[in-house]
C-alpha cells in the first residue's frame, strides 16, 4: 500500500497494531468515506462517521468494513519512507486472509462496472504547461473482451 501519509491515523494504527485490512468499496460510498477524512481528529470513529457497520476479521484483530465487495487481512511487514523526509510510506504487508462477496467473485459483471472497482486519478499534469488538474475518481467500463 503507496504513498500513505506519516502523520495520519491510519498510518500509527498500522504501526502499533502491525496489521490492517484492505477495504474495496464502490463509488455509491465515496461521500461517506470523504467524511470520514473530513472528520479526522483522533476522538472520531471514523466507522461511525461513515456510517459503516463493523464486522470481526478471521485471521486479525482490526476491523473490517461489512460494507466492503473484497476485504483483504494483511499483517505488517514492514515501512518504506518513500519521500526521505518522513511524509509518505509505503506499507509492507502479508496477505493472511481475502473475503469476496459471491457475486463479485464471479465474472465481470459486478467487480468492473459502476458497483465495482474505484480508482483514483491524481492531479494529471497538463503536459503543456505543467499545472496540475484536479484530482478524479473513476471506475472501470470494458470496452472490449480479448
Amino acid at each position: 500500500m503507496g504513498n500513505l501519509y506519516q502523520h495520519t491515523h491510519t498510518y500509527a494504527n498500522i504501526q502499533r497494531e502491525k496489521c490492517f485490512f484492505i477495504n474495496f468499496l464502490p463509488i455509491s460510498y465515496y461521500d461517506k468515506l470523504i467524511d470520514t477524512i473530513s472528520h479526522n481528529d483522533y476522538e472520531a470513529d471514523k466507522f461511525s462517521v461513515g456510517n459503516f457497520s463493523l464486522v470481526n476479521a478471521k485471521t486479525i484483530h482490526a476491523p473490517m468494513i461489512q460494507e466492503a465487495f473484497v476485504n483483504i487481512e494483511c499483517t505488517l511487514k514492514g515501512t518504506q519512507d518513500l519521500s526521505g523526509a518522513g511524509i509518505t510510506s509505503m506499507i509492507i504487508g502479508q496477505v493472511q486472509h481475502i473475503s469476496v462477496e459471491e457475486e463479485y467473485a464471479q465474472g465481470y459483471e459486478k467487480r468492473y462496472r459502476k458497483d465495482g472497482f474505484m480508482m483514483l486519478i491524481p492531479a494529471p499534469q497538463n503536459l503543456k504547461t505543467g499545472e496540475p488538474n484536479q484530482s478524479a475518481i473513476a471506475t472501470i467500463n470494458i470496452e472490449k473482451y480479448d
